[in-house]
C-alpha cells in the first residue's frame, strides 16, 4: 500500500537548501501526488511547476529526462519507471509510473540535479512497480470513424 507520508518523507530527504528547494511527485497526466518545498510555496506555484514539467517531459521523453531553465529556476524531470518491464508490455506503452520534478536555483549543477532525480526515481520504482495496473491510465483507443457516422446528412445519388 502506498503511504503518502512516506512518499513525502522520501522527497524531503533530497532537498538540499538553499539550492535544491522543491521536489514534486506527479502522474504523467499532470495530477499532483505530493510535494516538498523549503521555504513553503503556495500550492499554485507547485502546480505551475507540474504544468511546466509535464510540457518539458512531453517534448523530451525520448532522452529519458527533461530539463528547463525558467523564471522559477532550474527544473529537471525524471520518470519513475518499472524496475523491469513485465512480459506483454510493449514499447507502445512508454508511460512511466510517475514523474519527479526537482526545482533548484542556478547554483546547482544540472548533472547533480539529474543524479538526485534518478536516485529517488530508482528508489520509488521498487515500491511503485507492483502497482502499475492501478497507477498508469492508458490512452483510450478511438474507434475508426466512417463518413456515415461523422455526417448525419443522407447520401446523395
Amino acid at each position: 500500500m502506498l503511504v503518502l507520508s512516506n512518499l513525502t518523507n522520501l522527497l524531503s530527504q533530497i532537498i538540499s537548501l538553499p539550492a535544491l528547494h522543491t521536489a514534486v511527485l506527479f502522474t504523467p497526466a499532470g495530477q499532483l501526488v505530493t510535494f516538498v518545498s523549503e521555504p513553503i510555496r503556495p500550492k499554485d506555484e507547485v502546480r505551475i511547476i507540474v504544468g511546466l514539467s509535464g510540457e518539458v517531459w512531453q517534448e523530451t521523453r525520448e532522452q529519458g529526462y527533461g530539463m528547463v531553465d525558467s523564471e522559477l529556476g532550474r527544473i529537471v524531470v525524471v520518470p519513475v519507471e518499472d524496475v523491469e518491464r513485465k512480459p506483454g508490455s510493449t514499447a507502445e506503452d512508454p508511460l512511466p509510473l510517475m514523474l519527479i520534478a526537482l526545482n533548484s536555483d542556478e547554483s546547482m549543477e544540472w548533472t547533480e540535479l539529474q543524479a538526485k532525480g534518478k536516485l529517488v526515481a530508482t528508489h520509488l520504482a521498487r515500491s511503485l512497480s507492483k502497482y502499475r495496473e492501478f497507477l498508469v491510465v492508458r490512452k483510450p483507443s478511438t474507434p475508426p470513424t466512417t463518413s456515415a457516422i461523422a455526417s448525419p446528412a443522407p447520401v446523395r445519388s
